[in-house]
């Protein structure tokens, strides 16, 4: 029961703060450079941004 109320209160702060944690991980140049790296080689993220950039 303890850990069902632990993980409920960490699913919380997870989604009451995703921004400020998003923000912090994207922050960090070196995470920056791998999740743009693993975000274009999803082929749907890399034609949408292909197209928007040189369009």
């Amino acid at each position: 029961m303890r850990r069902l109320i632990m993980l409920a209160a960490g699913s919380f702060a997870v989604y009451r703060y995703r921004y400020r944690i998003v923000n912090f991980v994207l922050g960090q140049p070196q995470l920056r450079r791998y999740f743009i790296n693993l975000s274009m080689r999803i082929p749907f993220i890399r034609d949408r941004f292909v197209n928007r950039a040189f369009h």
